[in-house]
């Protein structure tokens, strides 16, 4: 079994479960993940974390505390001490062709994939696994927790980044190692293409620490291999809405749309100062202001 704790819950979790014991010696394993932890401040030395207290009850009888028995101790996973998630290593441990699949916990899993054609970012869609990390050619990727769902129902995060430079053309080396049980025959590489980029600032709004301007901006970029190829929406004044629904306001410039294609069209990035000398003079004195603009990339 397993259980979780939370930022919100109680400072202790307990894990209740049943278990089958043999006769004789029988052997019991824990492993302590945590994430979060403080590192500095006050009274560190009276910090307490990980295992508190283990004890088993047969029956009606006492509980029967095993704190005191003799306990074995290791920091991190043999696979990862042995790195068997790099090309050199992983041929050191013996893999099994997964036959079947009954989603067991504490399982590595390993493949080789090649990398999609083109410039577009590249995410792992780990929607059907649980929770553990990710390498890919020997590179780390993050931890992922995808069977922790949001209010909505759906995982917080499904889709996780590939660095390009992780990548080879083909023979990608692929490691996990899962924690709680997924099922890694539906795993996919995706590619990941923004064909919309959307900005908005305030003229109130301070400027850029690496801008050399006194006017705050609007910045747009697409990402690699592609350029602005045009304008959806363009307004200078009280636009409404945000960068998926988006309208004019009563205070509009009528040079909006013109000013942004002649600094952003054909361009992969650009920026346009939110101010009223940019767009022909203030359209609507007294009514503060803002720049919002839609652009798409191709």
């Amino acid at each position: 079994g397993c259980v979780h704790g939370s930022h919100d819950g109680p400072g202790n979790i307990i894990l209740n479960t049943n278990i089958s014991l043999k006769e004789g010696q029988n052997t019991i394993s824990l492993l302590s993940v945590m994430v979060g932890s403080p590192d500095s401040g006050a009274h560190m030395e009276r910090r307490s974390f990980g295992i508190r207290k283990v004890s088993i009850q047969q029956g009606q009888q006492p509980l029967h505390l095993l704190n005191n028995e003799l306990w074995g101790y290791q920091v991190g996973l043999y696979g990862e001490g042995k790195r068997i998630y790099t090309q050199e290593e992983s041929s050191s441990v013996e893999w099994t062709e997964i036959n079947s699949l009954t989603y067991h916990p504490l399982t590595w899993y390993k493949t080789t994939f090649a990398a999609p054609v083109g410039n577009d970012a590249v995410a792992l869609n780990l929607t059907s696994m649980g929770k553990g990390e990710v390498w890919v050619n020997g590179e780390s990727i993050g931890r992922y927790w995808v069977s922790f769902k949001a209010p909505s129902g759906q995982p917080s995060q499904s889709l996780y980044h590939i660095p390009q430079h992780f990548l080879k053309p083909t023979d990608n080396l692929l490691v996990l190692v899962e924690e709680i049980g997924g099922n890694p025959l539906e795993i996919t590489v995706n590619t990941v293409s923004i064909t919309t980029v959307c900005g908005s600032v305030n003229e109130l709004s301070s400027p850029a620490l690496h801008t050399q301007g006194k006017d705050p901006e609007v910045r747009l970029r697409c990402q690699r291999g592609k350029h602005i190829s045009a304008i959806e929406f363009a307004s200078y004044g009280n636009p409404a809405g945000d960068c998926t629904t988006f309208s004019t306001g009563s205070c509009h410039a009528a040079l909006s749309e013109s000013v942004v294609k002649q600094a952003c069209i054909g361009k992969r990035g650009c920026s346009i100062p939110v101010s009223p000398a940019r767009f022909g003079g203030d359209p609507c004195p007294g009514i503060q202001k803002s720049l919002l603009v839609v652009a798409n990339c191709r």
